[in-house]
C-alpha cells in the first residue's frame, strides 16, 4: 500500500509537470519560460525525456533561463543530454557548463563528441576548465572520476572566527559547507571539523584544538563502489579523496554515493537475471536483443547437454517392437523440455528484471506502457528465434532428423515468446493494481511461465511431430 501511494504521488507530480510544459508549448515559439521556480529540475528532466518528443524538449530547453537550463541538464539522462546539446553552439554549451559544478560538467562533456567537447572547453572559465581537465584524467569508475574539487579547507593555525568568515564569503562555490578539511602547507590532510563544532567553539580557538585528526578517507584510484560502501557504512555526508602523497584532491558526497549504489544494485539485479547491466525498458528493439541474446548461450548449451543425458539414459528404442512410434516421439519431445525451460525461463527473468527496474526508476509511464509491452513481446520472439537457430540444428544433429530439429525449434521460439508475454503481463498487471512488481513478478512469473511454456512446447511439438 505504501509503495502504491508513493507511486501514485509520483505519477501525480509528473502529470502536473507534464501539463505545465505542455501549456508552454502552446505559446508562441521563443516565449521565455522559468520552470525551476515551480518544479524541481529532476522532475522537468524526467518529463522531457519520458513524455515529450525530442523537438519539444529541445524547444523548452532553449527557452529556459540559463540557470534553469543548467539545472535541468545536470539532472537529465545521458541520452537526453545528447539530444539537448546536439544542435547548440559551443559557446552556448560553455555558458551552460559554467553554471555547473566541475564534476557535473565533466560528466556531461565525457558523453559529447570529441570535436564538440574541445570547442565547448574554449568557452568555459579558465579556473573551471582546469578543474574539468583535472577530473577528466581519472577513470570514470574510480573515486577520482566520482569526486568534486569544490570543498572548503583550513590550516591548523587559523582560528574559528576566520573560518566562519570564509564560510560566509563562499557564496555557494563549495559543494558543502558542513565539513571543513584541515590541511598543511602542502595540502596534505591533517584533520576534519564540522560547521557545528565551529559554531559551538569560541571564535578565538585555533582549528588544531578542535579538529578531529582521524579522518576516514579514500584513495583517488579506488573503485567508486568501494568508496560509496565506506561512505554509507560510516554514515558520512562526504569523504575526502587523497592522492598517493596524502594530499586531498576532492570529495565524494553522499548523494553521489547513493547514485552509485542505485546503479550498481540495478546492474547486479539485471546480471543476476541474465540481462546486460545496460538493459533498459526504453531501448530500441535491436539494442534490447543485443543486450540479452549473449546471456541465452549458456542455458541453450546446458539445456542441450541435459537433454542429451536424458536421451542417453531414458529414451526408448524406436526400433523395439514393444515401442510405438507415438510413444517414441513423445519421449523424444519430453527429453528436450529442460532446454525449453532453460531458454524460456531466462527470457522471462530478463523481461521481469528490466520491467521491475523500469517501474522502480520511473522509466515506464502510463502513456508508454503498451509500447513497452509490445516491445518486450517482440524481444521475446526474436530471442526465441535466435535460440531456435542455434538449438534447432543441434537437435536435428542429435536426433538424425532435420524435421524434428526444425519442429522443436519452432516450438522453442513460441515458448520463449509466450514467456515474454506472461512475464510482461504479470509485471504490468501487478503495478496496475497497486502491487509491487518486484514481489509478484519473481515467484508468480516462474510458476506460470514454466507451466504454460512447458505445455506450449509439448503441445506444439506433439502437434507437428506426432503421426
Amino acid at each position: 500500500m505504501i509503495v502504491a501511494m508513493a507511486r501514485a504521488r509520483r505519477r501525480e507530480k509528473r502529470h502536473q509537470v507534464f501539463e505545465a510544459l505542455q501549456a508552454h508549448l502552446l505559446l508562441p515559439v521563443g516565449s521565455a519560460y522559468e520552470p525551476a521556480s515551480v518544479h524541481h529540475a529532476a522532475d522537468i528532466a524526467d518529463v522531457m525525456w519520458l513524455d515529450l518528443e525530442p523537438e519539444s524538449a529541445h524547444r523548452l530547453f532553449r527557452e529556459m533561463p540559463i540557470e534553469s537550463a543548467a539545472e535541468v541538464l545536470a539532472e537529465a539522462e545521458e541520452k537526453l543530454q545528447a539530444i539537448l546539446l546536439s544542435e547548440m553552439e559551443p559557446e552556448q554549451i560553455g555558458s551552460l557548463l559554467n553554471e555547473l559544478s566541475a564534476d557535473d560538467a565533466t560528466d556531461i562533456l565525457e558523453h559529447l563528441p570529441e570535436q564538440q567537447r574541445l570547442e565547448a572547453m574554449c568557452f568555459i572559465k579558465p579556473e573551471d576548465a582546469a578543474d574539468i581537465r583535472h577530473l577528466s584524467e581519472y577513470p570514470p569508475h574510480s573515486a577520482g572520476g566520482l569526486m568534486t574539487t569544490e570543498f572548503l579547507t583550513a590550516e591548523p593555525e587559523e582560528n574559528v572566527g576566520d573560518i566562519l568568515k570564509r564560510i560566509k564569503r563562499d557564496e555557494g562555490m563549495a559543494e558543502s559547507i558542513h565539513v571543513i578539511f584541515v590541511i598543511d602547507d602542502l595540502g596534505r590532510l591533517k584533520g576534519v571539523i564540522s560547521t557545528r563544532e565551529l559554531l559551538e567553539a569560541s571564535i578565538h580557538d585555533s582549528v588544531v584544538e578542535i579538529m578531529i585528526p582521524d579522518v576516514i578517507s579514500a584513495k583517488v584510484d579506488e573503485d567508486k563502489e568501494d568508496v560509496a560502501h565506506r561512505l554509507l557504512h560510516y554514515n558520512l555526508s562526504m569523504i575526502p579523496v587523497l592522492d598517493p602523497r596524502g594530499i586531498i584532491v576532492g570529495i565524494v558526497t553522499a548523494d553521489d554515493a547513493l547514485e552509485v549504489m542505485e546503479d550498481e544494485g540495478s546492474e547486479d539485479a539485471l546480471l543476476l537475471a541474465g540481462a546486460s547491466a545496460a538493459s533498459e525498458a526504453g531501448e530500441p528493439l535491436l539494442t534490447k536483443v543485443g543486450h540479452r541474446a549473449p546471456m541465452l548461450l549458456m542455458p541453450t548449451i546446458a539445456g542441450l547437454a541435459i537433454s542429451s543425458v536424458i536421451a542417453a539414459f531414458g529414451l526408448p528404442d524406436a526400433n523395439s517392437p514393444t515401442v510405438t512410434e507415438s510413444s517414441a516421439v513423445i519421449s523424444l519431445i519430453v527429453s528436450y523440455v529442460p532446454l525449453a525451460l532453460g531458454i524460456a525461463g531466462t527470457v522471462g527473468m530478463q523481461t521481469s528484471a528490466v520491467l521491475v527496474r523500469g517501474f522502480a526508476v520511473g522509466q515506464i509511464v502510463h502513456g508508454r506502457r503498451m509500447g513497452v509491452f509490445m516491445g518486450e513481446v517482440k524481444v521475446g520472439m526474436l530471442l526465441g528465434l535466435l535460440s531456435a537457430l542455434v538449438a534447432g540444428p543441434a537437435m536435428a544433429l542429435f536426433t538424425g532428423d532435420l524435421a524434428v530439429g526444425l519442429s522443436m525449434g519452432l516450438a522453442l521460439m513460441l515458448a520463449a515468446g509466450w514467456t515474454a508475454i506472461t512475464a510482461s503481463s504479470i509485471a504490468m498487471g501487478s503495478d496496475a493494481v497497486g502491487l509491487d512488481p518486484a514481489l509478484v513478478s519473481g515467484p508468480v512469473m516462474m510458476a506460470i511461465s514454466d507451466l504454460s511454456g512447458t505445455a506450449l512446447f509439448l503441445g506444439i511439438a506433439s502437434l507437428i511431430l506426432l503421426p
